[in-house]
């Protein structure tokens, strides 16, 4: 049975993903928040809300948390990670970002281990200019992997971000999606 959580759907999550992004792009974010006819408090008390939800012992955990906010997704793929099987499932976010879905990676007893935006499933990947020419929100760090394989990524340890070198250049993505690009500093001091 599927249970929901009563005032967070797909629209509180879409603000709720804008919170980390306003660390980078407040411009975008204050777009994205009028094309959702939402305000600073509404991304704000949608930010909280998930953050509530993630630590409560009463709302459903891991994957069932998905499911009770954005319902079934559109997609769920065994994926092998060495001796490790995962499953991915993507759920379509209409409004701010109709090509991009939400992909979570889901372990053993339905543990979400990771979440980002991607591209939608069989879409092409943009062509891409160089690095240091990207525009926020214009690629999610799929993308970037596919037209730059040399391309390196790491976790920077901060929640919900995602850091992709490449060409002298570091690429900061906020739930999988370009914020900003600066130079590398380790290539810099020739390290």
């Amino acid at each position: 049975m599927l249970v929901w959580v009563k005032g967070f759907a797909r629209r509180e999550f879409q603000l709720m993903l804008l919170r980390r992004m306003a660390d980078f792009q407040p411009e975008l974010v204050a777009q994205a928040c009028a094309e959702l006819e939402a305000s600073h408090a509404d991304y704000m008390r949608a930010h909280n809300r998930w953050q509530s939800m993630l630590r409560s012992a009463r709302a459903p955990g891991g994957l069932r948390l998905y499911l009770a906010t954005l319902g079934p997704p559109e997609r769920e793929q065994e994926v092998r990670f060495g001796d490790a099987t995962v499953t991915t499932c993507t759920w379509q976010l209409p409004g701010l970002w109709p090509r991009l879905r939400w992909q979570a990676t889901v372990g053993v007893q339905d543990v979400v281990l990771h979440g980002w935006l991607v591209r939608e499933d069989g879409a092409k990947v943009p062509r891409l200019p160089e690095p240091r020419r990207l525009a926020p929100w214009s690629c999610v760090v799929g993308d970037v992997l596919t037209q730059f394989p040399s391309a390196t990524q790491r976790d920077p340890d901060v929640p919900s971000q995602w850091l992709v070198t490449h060409a002298g250049q570091q690429l900061w993505f906020v739930h999988g999606l370009l914020q900003k690009v600066g130079r590398d500093e380790k290539v810099d001091d020739g390290q």
